[in-house]
């Protein structure tokens, strides 16, 4: 229950449907699929193989048709493994390549340890325990989304996101 009403934080919303759902008939079977994915691998670590380990646990948040969208599945999953798994939200999709090809284009880019080291520098002291992938996710988030928060941050900092 808990990671479910984490995600409500990166404004996902829930339907009462898929809710009864996944913490009701698919319950054991999406725990045992989750177990089924390492917890400790970066995803520019990954081998097709092992990323392929998320797909059964994808299609099953996915498959119907009660609300749990792409976007709701991958933040609910980047919950649970941050390490493996993006944030594929409309913002970073958008932004990160196309469509269907968001986790192999973070996965090839951060396999640059440069680039690595560089998102290294920029992070935060109070965000050491975020995983790499959340701060390229916030990154993205804060440069190119026209909420009031992101624009705020970015006036703040005085950057001025290149459309």
């Amino acid at each position: 229950m808990a990671p479910l009403l984490a995600v409500t934080l990166l404004d996902v919303r829930w339907s009462p449907s898929a809710v009864r759902r996944l913490l009701g008939q698919d319950a054991v079977r999406a725990t045992a699929l989750l177990v089924g994915i390492s917890s400790v691998m970066s995803l520019w670590e990954a081998s097709d193989e092992r990323l392929a380990a998320v797909d059964p646990l994808w299609n099953l948040l996915t498959r119907c048709r009660d609300g749990v969208g792409q976007e709701q599945a991958s933040k609910l999953l980047a919950r649970k493994r941050p390490r493996l798994v993006p944030v594929t939200g409309k913002i970073i999709v958008a932004r990160d390549g196309p469509v269907g090809q968001t986790w192999r284009a973070l996965r090839y880019c951060l396999q640059d340890e440069s680039l690595r080291q560089a998102i290294e520098a920029l992070r935060p002291r109070h965000a050491r325990t975020a995983s790499m992938l959340r701060l390229v996710d916030v990154a993205l988030w804060m440069l190119h989304s026209e909420s009031t928060a992101a624009r705020n941050a970015r006036d703040a900092a005085g950057v001025t996101p290149q459309r």
